[in-house]
């Protein structure tokens, strides 16, 4: 059970209960719109980190893994390593994650698990590794990877303090390639009112 409720569809406006019928049923989803306010953007700005950013999508979920064992976030974990998988990630990188190791990892992928890793435990990572993922990833997708580890870190608190489970069938693992397809997604801003 979760430490703070869920809010059953009543309770919400028609607004939230459109966004929610355009996403995956996903618990964190559900807890996002009993703050019916943060409803939209937090689901937008989780879309535009997950399917729109030029960051590499293989990149971008190896430093969400390292943010979920970092902050100890079974539910960011669960949900990420299936989605880990539908992007091309191998099982053993996808272990190494959970386990702290950096063995299979590639030299990018190890300074992108690092860079989440500081960013995550001490909120600003050292100016000279940013320097080291500058030189790997260029500004724009830097700057991508920095909103990235900063939108799953508090994602894993909101987890955390609410609660949040594991949903009994976990919706990310029937996830295929064309869940990772921007084009897939309706922008919770885009919704025809008719």
């Amino acid at each position: 059970m979760s430490h703070i409720p869920y809010p059953e569809d009543a309770e919400l406006d028609e607004g939230s209960l459109r966004i929610l019928e355009t996403l995956p049923p996903l618990n964190i989803i559900r807890m996002f719109a009993g703050a019916p306010a943060a409803l939209k953007p937090l689901t937008d700005l989780g879309q535009a980190v997950l399917l729109h950013a030029d960051l590499d999508a293989q990149l971008r979920q190896i430093a969400v893994l390292t943010i979920a064992r970092v902050t100890e976030s079974e539910y960011e974990r669960v949900q990420h390593e299936n989605v880990a998988r539908v992007v091309g990630l191998h099982d053993d990188v996808i272990e190494a994650l959970a386990a702290g190791e950096v063995g299979p990892l590639s030299p990018a992928q190890r300074l992108i698990a690092t860079y989440a890793e500081q960013i995550a435990v001490d909120v600003e990572a050292d100016p000279e590794l940013t320097h080291e993922v500058l030189g790997l990833l260029g500004r724009r997708q830097t700057t991508e990877l920095v909103v990235c580890c900063a939108y799953y870190c508090a994602v894993a608190r909101i987890i955390a303090t609410c609660g949040v489970r594991v949903e009994e069938r976990t919706p990310t693992a029937a996830f295929t390639p064309a869940d990772a397809d921007p084009g897939r997604w309706v922008p919770t801003g885009d919704h025809d009112p008719s």
